[in-house]
């Protein structure tokens, strides 16, 4: 990536991760719904739901960071920011939150670190959806006894 990346580009790709982020979110009612209704449970397949409920609980941070990142984006392309200065607000902002510590004399990270860092939040976003969503096919599919 170049130096001044396109801030557009990379939102509307973040943004993508509103889909997982509502099937998960289906999931995961379906699977505490089976957990608290279903009386003959095999104890394997409660064991694999809970599993379900647990994948879904850590989707559900990916997909708050990826959106929060989106939102950073957006803020940036509001605010007319790019390059080195938009990558010091983003910094700031995070730091103000208490999302990330900064040290004063730390030097920037580059965008190309921080891009990556966002692709593979959104790509775990969508491998946990998916092992959630596994992990409920079996525990429904499994013999009951």
């Amino acid at each position: 990536m170049s130096t001044d990346p396109d801030l557009a580009t990379m939102q509307l790709l973040l943004r993508q991760g509103r889909w997982p982020a509502g099937l998960s979110l289906g999931l995961l009612l379906v699977a505490l719904l089976l957990l608290g209704t279903e009386p003959g449970l095999a104890m394997i397949a409660a064991g694999v739901l809970l599993l379900s409920v647990a994948a879904g609980i850590a989707q559900i941070y990916h997909a708050w960071r990826v959106a929060l990142d989106a939102s950073l984006l957006q803020l940036l392309r509001d605010e007319g920011l790019d390059g080195e200065a938009a990558a010091r607000r983003t910094d700031q902002l995070l730091h103000a939150s208490g999302l990330r510590r900064m040290q004063p004399d730390a030097p920037l990270r580059g965008w190309d670190a921080r891009w990556a860092g966002m692709r593979r939040l959104l790509l775990r976003q969508y491998l946990l959806a998916a092992v959630q969503f596994a992990l409920l096919v079996l525990a429904v599919l499994w013999p009951q006894t």
